[in-house]
């Protein structure tokens, strides 16, 4: 072997090492941190009707998320609601985090928690829970609740 083969040689095995080096340390550098609590799509399963104040009948009409941080309201009105059995099922795109404690409630109008001028009396909760889900319950990619 040549002194210039052997020169060449050397050279580029230590180009390979600094290049595996480099690779290895932006590799380690730009490596994913801890991900992102795991989160599943809800689906609700709420009474469909329900004694309001005095003698009334409300009906439902909205879910209301409440997170701690922020309150959701989604219309059932053209949502993807099916009735069965006095019971409506409303599934719904909108996540729930495993960890986080929520209150979700059903209520009779599409617009949660709101006054009703032509009743002159604010909207009515057909009840609600609070859940907290763990890491299992949203494992499937949907989180069901009912609301009694």
């Amino acid at each position: 072997m040549t002194s210039h083969n052997r020169t060449r040689r050397t050279a580029r095995s230590a180009y390979l090492a600094a290049l595996f080096t480099l690779t290895c340390a932006t590799a380690l550098a730009v490596a994913p941190t801890a991900s992102a609590a795991p989160a599943a799509s809800l689906t609700a399963d709420v009474p469909l009707a329900a004694r309001g104040a005095g003698t009334s009948v409300v009906y439902f009409g909205s879910l209301r998320i409440d997170d701690g941080a922020s309150v959701t309201c989604l219309s059932g009105m053209g949502g993807d609601v099916s009735v069965s059995n006095g019971r409506a099922t409303f599934v719904t795109d909108h996540k729930i985090t495993a960890g986080v404690t929520y209150g979700i409630s059903a209520w009779e109008t599409g617009n949660c928690d709101a006054y009703i001028p032509q009743t002159g009396r604010w909207a009515q909760s057909l009840g609600g829970i609070t859940v907290k889900p763990t890491t299992a319950d949203v494992s499937g990619g949907v989180y069901k609740v009912r609301i009694p």
